[in-house]
């Protein structure tokens, strides 16, 4: 799975500017091979440019802190990705224990400050599947158009937005709260 991870990354190819999420982050595989691809690249620019180290630390510091983002419902996982990433250089702080599917206003006011809809330049993720898991609740599912029976009409060929569904897959609910973000 790591090379798969890798190809992924590479393909996306983030650069140092680039906001990066995974919303199902786990133990937070995609976000430590995204760092660790930023940061090939700002050693190639260090030596193209020819930083000091003290000046190529920073900017890696920079990077993990501010760029790398994750979420997950799971406390254990999480606290892996965190892990994980304080090992490989300083980007826990962008790990955070939520349910990515929740209504952000019901976040903490941490994840809050860091995540927010229509902020991130990559997402990268392999979210929950599976209907064995549905996602249920009435506040939980109003937020997603996905949640809603859509009818055609046949008169207008326009998509009729009908009533809330009961439950629905995470997947489908993961495909919209990914384009939100």
């Amino acid at each position: 799975p790591r090379n798969v991870i890798k190809m992924m990354v590479e393909i996306l190819d983030p650069s140092d500017q680039d906001l990066i999420i995974d919303p199902a982050c786990g133990s937070g595989g995609f976000l430590v091979e995204s760092l660790r691809h930023v940061w090939r690249k700002l050693d190639d620019d260090a030596k193209k440019y020819n930083w000091n180290k003290n000046a190529l630390r920073e900017e890696k510091m920079t990077v993990a802190i501010n760029n790398i983002h994750g979420i997950d419902k799971d406390s254990f996982l999480s606290k892996i990705a965190k892990a994980y990433m304080a090992i490989i250089g300083d980007g826990k702080g962008g790990i955070f224990n939520e349910d990515s599917l929740e209504n952000s206003k019901n976040w903490e006011d941490l994840t809050r400050t860091k995540i927010a809809f229509e902020k991130f330049d990559i997402l990268l993720t392999n979210p929950p599947f599976g209907a064995k898991l549905p996602v249920k609740g009435e506040k939980k599912l109003n937020q997603y158009e996905l949640a809603h029976k859509w009818s055609l009409d046949k008169k207008s060929g326009d998509l009729i937005k009908g009533k809330l569904k009961s439950k629905e897959s995470p997947q489908i609910i993961f495909i919209e709260r990914s384009i939100q973000l």
